[in-house]
């Protein structure tokens, strides 16, 4: 058994090693110095913007590189990648092995070692072949309209293919002349197969002459292979991996503040050219293989708005290839303005590609450039002079509470919670409704809270995603202030917009806070029973996950448990729910810009709430409250559906009993 083993470099000449190893030297050298290439231009970019954590680092490679945490899912994508990625990886180390044993000090490619070596190198080989044959099955036949595509694909996928067939051959033909035992040969199954089946009868001569044309052909699979990696999609396996460690590590609803020093310094707000982005940014760019998955997701792409993030990376990436050049020459303005920076396409990219922050640092050129107009304009404005978008005076931001003796921070200065309400549901009258609800529910479970009243302001969540950053600093910095004089510790808020910017982007202006959804605050109350559970009307009902709820700050069972203590078991979801809900498109500034009912992302989540056969769609946003009113008005059969906010739908079923 210990002598179990094989030669590495059997029937090939001492000379035609020496070539072969030269033809590897080049074949390698190639990719090399065009990554190296790629890698000039990367460093064309501003200086840092990479993460610096090791331990980060190598956390993320394990969870999305080796363990490709976001390609499982139940496709036949996902499948074949499985296949090709794990074959790949494991015949690479293979081959890395056979070489170290070969030349290294000490030959370990003997014993059970070998066997199982051999038998480990057949199982992955084969997941490889039909990894490869499924691809182009779903070329051919099943290839959705996102997933990139071009000729070279096919060339790449048959010399993958080819360099794993003609690898079992080299393996059947060396088992052939050498007349491998039985035993020793069953554990290169394939090889074994191959040998007794159709090669029974072949002398050993021809074996011979058949074994090194077959070893030949197969070395120049592999150097053409190495080759190609560069000019392929196959070059995201470098710099996939490489994008995955590199991404800084910070909250996915946080985006990169912008100094006063930098625009000084630049001369600009944002990015017009294509190397003001950062290396780590041009570097994502070459790490896109065009697998469709944000496009799938993104709500603007799906009502037939002139925004692909794919797209968007793609036509980037072509411009840092051209050398250079204005962003907005290949990116158009509208394109830009039509994200709703919901996340979907950064939360599906299995290469942790920020789509969102590239379309950021772009709007905040145009609104450098003064490149806006219409309601999203004035919006701003509103905001600069009133401080709220909706322009109203802040006088009459206790509206809503008329009649429900909510007191401010000074008339209860020793609050536990702040309840911040928000621009929506303070001067919006539906959302207002929103307010009320969660307002008296708290009275009911005897919770000390306190308002700001009118000494609160938008926290500058929409000036933020449209582009107008330091609209946006200001106005955070004018809230910090107000909280820290206030003594504010806990927070809860109805606007998981407010809930994100108050939580992971105050922090960044010195704003520490401990914050929270109602929705949080509201299942706590229920599981310590200061809120008992309601009475149904036993009409079903399903949710409308808010993206910057489920998605961005991975909330997904508070609004769940205080829905189920209104409804017993009438619950249905929706198919795409949770951390993969769907858009309501109110988000990145949306909510302020006209839009064609044809291209209303409500109208599509209205289809699929109807579709459950709720008769109550539940959320949990003021924003997504009133687009998915608008989107059932506007759909067929929508408007005998309610659309409720949880904090009314539970109020409701309190007040029932």
């Amino acid at each position: 058994m210990n002598d179990a083993t094989r030669e590495v470099f059997g029937n090939i000449a001492p000379w035609m090693q020496v070539v072969f190893f030269g033809i590897m030297a080049l074949s390698i050298g190639w990719p090399v110095w065009q990554v190296w290439t790629r890698a000039r231009l990367w460093r064309k970019g501003q200086r840092d913007g990479f993460e610096r954590s090791w331990r980060v680092r190598i956390q993320r490679l394990i969870i999305y590189a080796l363990a490709q945490k976001r390609v499982h899912r139940k496709s036949l994508g996902a499948l074949l990648h499985l296949l090709l990625f794990s074959g790949f990886v494991v015949l690479t180390i293979g081959t890395t092995l056979l070489a170290i044993a070969h030349d290294g000090p000490y030959d370990f490619h003997h014993g059970w070692y070998y066997l199982i070596y051999e038998l480990t190198m057949d199982v992955f080989g084969v997941a490889f072949i039909i990894g490869c044959l499924l691809a182009m099955y779903r070329r051919a036949f099943h290839r959705k309209p996102s997933l990139g595509h071009n000729k070279s694909d096919w060339w790449l996928l048959g010399l993958l293919l080819s360099l794993g067939v003609t690898g079992f051959a080299v393996e059947a033909l060396r088992m052939h002349y050498t007349h491998v035992q039985p035993w020793l040969a069953h554990w290169s199954t394939v090889g074994w197969l191959i040998d007794t089946t159709l090669l029974r009868g072949l002398d050993i001569g021809t074996a011979r002459t058949l074994h090194l044309a077959a070893w030949w052909l197969h070395a120049i699979l592999v150097a053409a292979f190495f080759a190609t990696i560069p000019v392929s999609r196959f070059l995201h396996v470098i710099t996939g991996p490489a994008n995955i460690a590199g991404r800084p590590e910070r909250p996915m609803g946080a985006l990169i503040p912008l100094t006063i020093e930098e625009v000084e310094r630049t001369g600009r707000t944002g990015v017009n050219t294509i190397f003001n982005f950062t290396r780590q940014q041009l570097l994502s760019l070459d790490a896109c293989m065009e697998c469709g998955r944000c496009e799938d997701a993104c709500p603007a792409t799906a009502s037939n708005k002139p925004l692909s993030p794919k797209a968007v990376v793609i036509d980037l990436r072509g411009l840092m290839s051209r050398g250079g050049g204005d962003v907005h020459t290949a990116i158009r303005d509208e394109t830009l303005w039509a994200c709703t920076m919901c996340q979907a396409c950064v939360e599906e990219c299995p290469v942790l590609i920020g789509h969102v922050d590239l379309i950021s640092d772009m709007r905040r050129d145009l609104i450098g450039e003064g490149k806006l107009s219409g309601p999203p304009t004035k919006a701003l404005q509103q905001i600069s002079n009133q401080s709220n978008p909706y322009g109203r005076p802040n006088s009459e931001r206790l509206v809503w509470a008329e009649g429900l003796d909510v007191l401010t921070v000074d008339v209860n200065p020793g609050f536990e919670y702040l309840l911040w309400v928000g621009c929506a549901a303070s001067f919006d009258p539906r959302a207002q409704k929103v307010a009320r609800a969660t307002a008296q529910l708290f009275k009911e479970a005897k919770v000390n809270f306190a308002v700001l009243g009118a000494k609160e302001s938008c926290t500058g969540d929409p000036a933020r995603r449209i582009g107008d950053e330091f609209l946006y600093q200001q106005l955070a910095q004018a809230n910090v202030e107000t909280l820290t004089r206030h003594k504010a510790k806990k927070i809860v808020t109805p606007c998981p917009h407010c809930y994100n910017t108050l939580k992971n982007e105050y922090p960044q202006f010195g704003g520490q806070y401990e914050v929270q959804h109602h929705s949080q605050l509201l299942a706590q109350l229920i599981g310590a029973g200061r809120l008992s559970n309601g009475t149904s009307t036993g009409e079903p009902v399903t949710l409308h996950d808010p993206c910057y709820l489920a998605r961005v700050n991975r909330e997904v069972d508070a609004t769940r448990t205080v829905i189920g203590a209104a409804t017993d078991a009438q619950f249905r979801e929706m198919p795409r729910h949770g951390k993969k809900t769907f858009c309501c498109g109110a988000g990145g500034g949306r909510m302020w810009f006209d839009e064609s009912p044809a291209q209303r992302v409500s109208c599509l989540r209205a289809q699929e709430a109807l579709a459950t056969g709720a008769r109550t769609l539940a959320t949990a946003c003021p924003f997504c409250l009133n687009m998915m009113t608008d989107g059932m008005a506007g759909t067929q059969g929508g408007e005998k559906t309610k659309v409720l906010d949880i904090a009314e739908l539970l109020l409701s079923r309190q007040n029932a009993k």
